[in-house]
C-alpha cells in the first residue's frame, strides 16, 4: 500500500529508496493521515441525508522531507446518496364501519412519507373478503395540506403528487355501496399506494450499486401479504364494511285522523259550532309504514290553556271516553302512557311501533 502511495507523489521516490529509517518515519507520517481521512469519509454518510446529494472527500497528504514542509494533493473520492424509498399507509379511524346499502360511505387515510426524497404515489384501490360489493370507489387526495376535504378537492384522483421528505397527505376513500347487498354481510376493502416516478411508473430497485449515480433501495414494509410485499414500494391499507339495517329510513306517517266539533251550548249536538263552551276532539293518526321496528316514540300535542281546558271525564263520556287524552291500537284498546308534563302540553309514549302497526292519540277539550 506504501510504495503505491508513493508512486503518485515523485518527490517522494529518492526519499524512499534512502536509508530504513526514514522509510519507517515515512510509514509513520502517512499512517496518521490516511486514518484520518477514513474517520471523515464515514461522518459524511450519516442517515436522513436527500437522495442525489452528491459527497466529496478531498484529502491532503502533508509531510517534511530533508526539514522542509511538504504538501500533495490525492485524488478525490465522491459517491451520490441512493434514493431510499420508504413510506406508510395508516387509518383515522375505527377499523370497522357498519353501512347501509344503496348509501355512501366516506373512510380516511394517511400516506406518510418518509423516505429520503419527494415523492410521486399512485393510488388504487383492491378488495379482500368481497361479500359486499361496491358500485363506485372514488379517491380523494388533501392536495392543498389543510386536513379538510373542500369542496374543491372532490376529484376522483388516482395520484399524489410530490409528498415532501417527511411530509404528510390525507385521502379520503369514497365507496357507494351495492343497493342490493345483504343485511350482515362483511367486505374489507381498501387502498394500495405505490410509489412512482415522474412520469407515474413504478420504481424498480436497483441491481447494483453505482458509486456516482443515484441508485434505488426500497425499504418499506408490508401490511397485507397478497397485495404488498417487504421492500417493494407499495403500501395498502384497508377498512371492513358491514351491512345494517337503515334505522335512519325509519319513518313513521303522522296524519290528523279527525278534529270535530261535538257539541256546544246553543245548539248541543245538533250541527254544533267552535263557541266558548264547545267540546272538541282531536285524534291523530300514527303509523310505521316501514320494514323496521320504531322504538321509544314519543309524540307531543300542545294547547294553548289561556283558550281551552282539558274536558272533565262526565263531559264526554257520552262519546265513550273516559279521559281527556290517551292512546288507542288500530282494536280500540288503551295503550301506551300519556302524561300533561306541564300546564298546555300532552305527551305521550309508546315503546315501540312494529312494522306496519298503528297507533292513535286522543285529546278531549272545552273552548273557555
Amino acid at each position: 500500500m506504501l510504495k503505491s502511495i508513493l508512486k503518485r507523489f515523485k518527490p517522494l521516490k529518492n526519499y524512499y529508496k534512502d536509508t530504513r529509517k526514514n522509510r519507517m518515519k515515512l510509514s509513520r507520517i502517512l499512517s496518521v493521515v490516511l486514518v484520518g481521512t477514513i474517520a471523515f469519509t464515514a461522518s459524511a454518510m450519516a442517515g436522513g441525508t436527500k437522495a442525489g446529494t452528491k459527497i466529496s472527500n478531498a484529502p491532503t497528504l502533508s509531510y517534511s522531507m530533508g526539514g522542509t514542509a511538504k504538501t500533495a494533493k490525492a485524488p478525490v473520492a465522491s459517491y451520490v446518496v441512493d434514493k431510499k424509498i420508504n413510506f406508510t399507509l395508516t387509518r383515522s379511524e375505527a377499523t370497522e364501519h357498519k353501512v347501509v346499502a344503496g348509501k355512501t360511505k366516506l373512510v380516511e387515510f394517511k400516506l406518510n412519507n418518509i423516505g429520503n426524497s419527494a415523492e410521486n404515489f399512485k393510488l388504487s384501490k383492491w378488495h379482500n373478503v368481497q361479500n359486499v360489493k361496491f358500485s363506485s370507489k372514488k379517491f380523494y387526495v388533501d392536495t392543498n395540506g389543510n386536513g379538510v376535504l373542500d369542496k374543491a378537492e372532490r376529484v376522483d384522483s388516482i395520484l399524489v403528487k410530490k409528498l415532501a421528505i417527511d411530509g404528510s397527505r390525507k385521502i379520503w376513500m369514497e365507496l357507494k355501496i351495492d343497493p342490493k347487498a345483504v343485511i350482515g354481510k362483511r367486505s374489507d376493502s381498501g387502498l394500495l399506494a405505490q410509489a412512482v416516478d415522474a412520469s407515474s411508473k413504478p420504481y424498480k430497485a436497483s441491481a447494483k450499486n453505482r458509486m456516482n449515480a443515484e441508485d434505488i433501495v426500497f425499504a418499506d414494509a408490508s401490511v397485507y401479504g397478497p397485495v404488498d410485499r417487504v421492500r417493494d414500494g407499495k403500501m395498502s391499507m384497508w377498512y371492513g364494511f358491514t351491512i345494517v339495517k337503515d334505522n335512519n329510513n325509519v319513518k313513521l306517517d303522522i296524519v290528523k285522523e279527525y278534529e270535530k266539533t261535538v257539541k256546544d251550548p246553543v245548539n248541543g249536538t245538533n250541527n254544533p259550532k267552535s263557541i266558548p263552551g264547545a267540546q272538541v276532539l282531536l285524534k291523530y293518526q300514527i303509523k310505521n309504514n316501514t320494514k323496521t321496528v320504531a322504538k321509544n316514540v314519543t309524540f307531543t300535542i300542545n294547547y294553548n290553556p289561556s283558550i281551552v281546558r282539558l274536558a272533565m271525564p262526565k263531559e264526554i263520556v257520552e262519546y265513550g271516553i273516559k279521559k281527556p287524552y290517551f292512546i288507542t291500537d288500530k282494536s280500540g284498546r288503551e295503550t301506551g302512557k300519556s302524561v300533561e308534563t306541564k300546564k298546555g302540553t300532552i305527551t305521550f309514549t309508546i315503546p315501540q311501533i312494529k312494522a306496519g302497526e298503528t297507533f292513535y292519540p286522543h285529546t278531549a277539550t272545552i273552548i273557555k
